[in-house]
């Protein structure tokens, strides 16, 4: 059987479910946050549950805080540190030692005064369902909630039954705290009007959750219809989305994850309808609305990322692969001419004049400001127009390469290349250069 570590503070709710374990034999550790919030009267806290745990003949975890001065360090609320604090030690303790799952003594109250304050904050489907029974947390520590059967007045009268001493949190009288509020002014008035209440909140609540699980699963099927992979990023084409029932719900659920708020996503739907080139960040992505080369419009999606600088130099032609700052290769053969040579209709390769390519050669990120003479035109162009034609994602124009010969550049790397470095009828070698890029560059002619 293995080992569950209880979350014990020392208070009615822990205490009756740490009494529960040691009735039914289960095996269980004990762990106990100081928060140095109440001065001696946490130290008692902490020593009365320390003394249990010798009592039950269990293991024993203790760590103290200095909960105030780490919230204002953080520039958090002490409650919000709190809950930080503990959860994040109570996974290490899982991790280190081995117990099964973190048990906590959340009860049908908590349920309630959850959904409640949800409800007052705003919120979605996820947030009235309250509190479930079981959780994968993203810190790799599993939850689970034992006593969400009982209510806090059948807890209490569990204690009375069986005389099971506890610890009274002076701060639970505190109606400073938005949950005390609620539990001493809103809850009593709920159950005057519904003396059912408890009995009606579980159904409730399933059928919340119910909801949620339908809704999902038609976001994720919408999502599916509605997305186009392009390359590495992810594209929205405004025709698909504007068609959708509830699309600025659909969106928001969607982009979410992502780090966007709902007013982001308001302003992207409303950019629809304007020009392209607008672009919204999150602190981990950012979307554009963007036009790709076949015209569709929409919103592309790209994680931030951010446009490595670098320089590489060339002193001679390489017998292998050039791994460039870890973003592409190329590859470069110098031939003899072909007597039946065909230029390529494949942007990624290009075929140059050897002997036009004097060393070194210099590989880099374009920038504002670079000009040349692409194959086959008369004038000058700035790579920022040609860029501009091909009409390539931002992403894609950040990332766009070029290959200098005596400061000329004579290849926009997977793009075009400059007219002055073509192969001629007086051409005798031929550097083949084939570039393997990432999935941001698209393949064109």
């Amino acid at each position: 059987m293995d080992r569950v570590l209880l979350a014990v503070s020392g208070g009615l709710d822990s205490m009756v479910m740490t009494e529960l374990f040691y009735r039914t034999n289960q095996l269980f550790a004990m762990a106990h946050v100081n928060f140095s919030l109440r001065g001696a009267e946490s130290d008692a806290d902490a020593v009365f549950v320390q003394n249990k745990a010798e009592q039950y003949g269990v293991p024993f975890h203790l760590i103290r805080f200095d909960t105030a001065a780490i919230a204002a360090e953080r520039g958090i609320s002490i409650q919000m540190a709190a809950r930080d604090l503990r959860y994040s030690w109570f996974a290490d303790l899982c991790r280190q030692q081995g117990y099964a799952c973190l048990a906590t003594a959340h009860h049908k109250n908590d349920v309630l005064e959850t959904l409640l304050l949800n409800l007052t904050r705003g919120t979605g489907l996820a947030g009235l369902h309250g509190i479930a029974p079981k959780q994968e947390r993203s810190d790799s520590a599993v939850l689970v909630r034992p006593v969400l059967f009982a209510t806090r007045s059948q807890l209490a009268e569990y204690a009375r039954v069986h005389a099971l001493p506890y610890r009274e949190d002076s701060s639970n009288a505190d109606d400073k705290y938005a949950r005390n509020r609620l539990r001493h002014h809103v809850v009593p008035v709920l159950n005057e009007l519904n003396p059912g209440l408890w009995q009606t909140l579980p159904r409730t609540v399933e059928r919340l959750r119910a909801a949620e699980t339908l809704v999902d699963t038609e976001l994720a099927r919408s999502w599916t219809e509605v997305v186009v992979q392009h390359g590495q990023s992810v594209f929205l084409p405004a025709a698909k989305l504007l068609i959708l029932p509830e699309v600025t719900f659909r969106l928001a659920a969607w982009l979410k994850p992502f780090g966007f708020g709902e007013e982001q996503t308001n302003q992207m739907l409303d950019s629809l309808s304007r020009s392209v080139g607008q672009v919204f960040a999150s602190p981990t992505h950012q979307i554009t609305h963007d036009r790709l080369a076949d015209g569709n419009t929409g919103l592309l999606l790209e994680s931030l990322q951010a446009v490595p600088k670098y320089e590489v130099t060339l002193t001679d032609w390489p017998d292998m692969p050039i791994d460039v700052a870890g973003q592409f290769t190329l590859t470069i053969d110098v031939v003899d001419k072909p007597i039946d040579f065909r230029p390529p209709v494949d942007s990624r390769i290009a075929f140059l004049d050897a002997e036009r390519l004097t060393f070194p050669l210099i590989i880099r990120p374009w920038k504002q400001g670079d000009r040349f003479r692409p194959l086959g035109l008369r004038g000058h162009k700035l790579i920022s127009d040609l860029l501009n034609d091909m009409k390539l994602t931002r992403s894609e124009r950040q990332h766009t390469v070029v290959l200098l010969c005596e400061s000329q550049i004579a290849w926009v790397i997977g793009r075009r290349i400059a007219h002055a470095f073509r192969v001629t009828q007086q051409t005798r070698h031929i550097a083949k250069i084939e570039f393997h890029a990432s999935r941001l560059y698209p393949k064109s002619t």
